[in-house]
């Protein structure tokens, strides 16, 4: 069985070990070929996992 699972969105977030993040849009459009492919992809709406990952106040997001 495979389970349909959307394609990213350019919106969504690659964060690396160190904590350094960028939209996927900026990682496809070459601007961080100076960093290793070795990044988490968070999508967009996953505030819980971008609060984890402390990415969420630098969004900007509103918990509420």
């Amino acid at each position: 069985m495979t389970q349909d699972i959307p394609a990213y969105h350019r919106d969504d977030i690659a964060v690396w070990p160190d904590g350094v993040w960028a939209t996927l849009g900026e990682v496809w459009a070459g601007h961080f070929t100076h960093r290793s492919d070795d990044y988490e992809i968070v999508r967009q709406d996953d505030h819980p996992r971008l609060k984890v990952l402390g990415v969420e106040e630098d969004l900007d997001i509103d918990p509420w």
